[in-house]
Formats: C-alpha cells, structure tokens, sequence
C-alpha cells in the first residue's frame, strides 16, 4: 500500500469515479481500478472482504465501500468526502433534469422522451429480477422451491394485498429463516485463506472520539430538524428509513419507496416515479440517486439534498459501527438466512412493481417494441446499460 494518500487525491479520485461510474457492476470494477490497481490505496484482499460486508447491509453497496474507504484512509473527513463527492456528480445531475422534468414536462419533445424510457424502466427492472434471482436461486430451477415459495408470496401481497411493504420485506426475512434456519444448507463451513478479514484498521477506530462527536451531531441535527422545520424532518426520516431497508441494492429499493412515497405520502404519481427510476439511470453513480428527484419535488434543492444524504446515512453508518464485527457477521447462519430470505422477497417485490409500471408504460406497439428490444439488448447481447438508455432516448424521438 502506497502512503496515505492527500484530500486533494481523494478528491480527484472519488469525483472521476462518480462522473464516470455506470451501471451497477461496472461502478465496482471502476473503484476497484482506481483504488486498488491504479493507487494502491487499498489491499485487493481488503476490498475483496469489505464488498462481501457491503453487501449484506442495506444501501447502495459502492457508496458503502466508499465510506468504508474514506475512513480508512483518512478517518470521518475521509468518510464524509470519499462517498459524498462520489455521490455528487449524480445528485447534480439528476437535481437539474428533476427541475427541467417538472417545469417543462408538458414539452411534447419531453413526453416523447419518457415515453420511451417508461418501456426501459420495465426491461430494467425486469433484467434486475432475472440478475437478482441467478445470485438467489443458482440456476432459477426448481430445486430451490423455498426460495421460489418467498418470492412468490411477496410478490401476491404486493401486487394485491396493500399491505405496507416493510411488512412485507419483514415477513420475508422471516421466511427465510423458518425455510433455511432448520436445515443443513447454511451449516457454517471452514473458511478459506482468502475469506479471512485482515483489516485492523476499523478496530483501530472503534473508539474514534471522532466518531462520537459525528453521531451527537446527527442526533442533535435530527432534533433541530424535527422542531423547527416539518417538511425537511419528514423528508429525511422517511428516506433514512428507506435506507434502513434497502436490503438487494438500488433495484431492490424500487418496491419501497414506491410504496412511501407514491402510495403513502403521494408525493408523487406512479409515472412520475417511474421518469425519476429513467432520470436516475440516465445519470452516473447508484440508482439511490432517483431519492434526489424524489426530494426536488418535495422541497426544490433543499429537498434533494437532504434526501439524498438520508438515504445513503444508514449503510454509511453500519459499515463503520460493524465493520469490525464482519468476521463474525458474514458468517453466521442466522444472517445468512436472513439475507437469503430478503433477497428472495425483493424479487417477488420487485415483479410487482415492475407489473404496476408496465400496466402504465405499456400501451401501445412502440413503448413494446422498446420493451423488447431493451430486453434483447441487455440479456441477450449483455450490453452496457448506457448504450441501452442512449439508444432508447434516440429511438423514442423518431417512434413517437
């Protein structure tokens, strides 16, 4: 590892990744290029063991990485600007197509626009089940029926129940455990070399009086928020229990703010949700973005901003409050079945919404011409997501 790297470094850094970071995977192997291969900052053992922490918490799992990093190369300066100016360009970017969106929404070249990229966010979602399910269910036989069982009834109660969707999530991790708890399948097995976590770092900052002053600030910032200004309190604390919840990454936290924000506050329409899902793919860095278009429409770029920080808080949180318990969380059967119940559960929920959306974005030969050929394009050519949304854009303004 190279010496401790400059602010202005980490800067540069995090901000070329986040301008440049597409599509889900991608933005994972862009960091690990710069971080690890390029820099030298980080171990590619230690990047190994922290993405496998990452993603058994909620939230956007390149920004929890971030955090992690920052922290530990420069402690909470280095948490708060690694995953806050990787964040940034995206939430610039989307917070000015929200205030174009809204302003002039009723542009015919604007509603061509959507139209087109309404048919996207269906091949999206759809294209995340089917990824979502090969990393649940191995090959998406039927030798996994338990895991079949949970999807299937998260998906029943979503798209028929109204039921509250935390409710929903809840049961599912239930199911998991009663499904897989009891059985062999998660015994705990001897770790491999390459499993061990070597990363004393967070150990070393577990009593980081930093850390403590960090969290009465949050505590005292979240009291002030709450007397003196309703609108931004209710904002926050309902995208910081979003991200308490985003268990399955960005795809996976679709369902849920659906469910808040459309169905319970009705801060906006399903369609309009659905442009900010196509806003939020359209700019770089995490999908989690699209609570940046949520926020502008709620309180203007105030709103944005404190959305978007409630969103990304908790997994920012967790992984430096449980990084150094990470040995003994990753391994235990009891998280294990858990997660693989969540996990199960959001693809149920997720092809709810992804019926609700089509129902609305499917309704006429060319909004499923783009469906089909977005789905060809990301299954069966593997295509970046770029290219995808690139070449819907251009088509959308000649077929509509």
């Amino acid at each position: 590892m190279k010496q401790k790297p400059s602010l202005i470094e980490i800067i540069k850094t995090s901000l070329f990744i986040g301008i440049t970071g597409y599509g889900g995977p991608a933005i994972l192997a862009q960091m690990k290029k710069h971080l690890v291969e390029k820099n030298c900052w980080i171990t590619e053992e230690e990047f190994m063991n922290t993405l496998s922490l990452s993603q058994i918490l909620p939230g956007s799992t390149g920004v929890t990485l971030m955090g992690y990093f920052g922290y530990k190369l420069r402690g909470i300066l280095g948490w708060i600007i690694l995953p806050g100016l990787y964040i940034l360009p995206a939430f610039i970017f989307t917070t000015i197509l929200a205030q174009i969106y809204f302003e002039y929404h009723s542009l015919t070249i604007i509603q061509k626009f959507f139209m087109g990229l309404g048919a996207l966010v269906v091949a999206l979602l759809i294209n995340a089940i089917l990824m979502l399910g090969k990393s649940v269910f191995g090959k998406l036989d039927n030798r996994d029926y338990k895991g079949f069982s949970v999807a299937i009834v998260t998906f029943l109660l979503s798209a028929f129940s109204g039921i509250n969707v935390i409710l929903i999530i809840l049961l599912a991790g239930v199911l998991g455990f009663l499904f897989y708890f009891f059985t062999h399948e998660y015994e705990g097995a001897k770790l491999h070399s390459h499993d061990k976590l070597h990363i004393n770092t967070l150990q070393k900052y577990s009593v980081d009086i930093k850390l403590v002053y960090l969290l009465i600030f949050l505590i005292i910032a979240s009291l002030v928020l709450w007397f003196s200004h309703s609108v931004i309190w209710t904002l926050s604390s309902t995208f910081f229990q979003i991200g308490l919840f985003a268990f399955g990454g960005g795809f996976g936290s679709i369902p849920l703010i659906n469910s808040i924000v459309v169905n319970g506050f009705h801060w906006l329409t399903l369609l309009q949700f659905r442009d900010g899902i196509a806003i939020g793919q359209i700019t770089p860095g995490p999908v989690f973005i699209t609570a940046a278009f949520i926020g502008y429409k709620v309180y203007g770029w105030i709103g944005a901003f404190f959305a978007t920080i409630a969103i990304f808080l908790p997994s920012l949180l967790f992984i430096i409050l449980l990084g150094q318990f990470h040995e003994k969380i990753k391994h235990l059967k009891a998280v294990k079945v858990l997660v693989k119940g969540f996990q199960a559960g959001f693809i149920g929920i997720i092809a709810a919404v992804a019926l609700q959306f089509g129902e609305k974005s499917l309704i006429n030969w060319q909004t499923w011409a783009i469906f089909l050929a977005a789905l060809f394009v990301l299954i069966k050519l593997k295509k970046d997501v770029i290219w995808v949304i690139l070449g819907t854009a251009v088509v959308s303004l000649f077929l509509f």
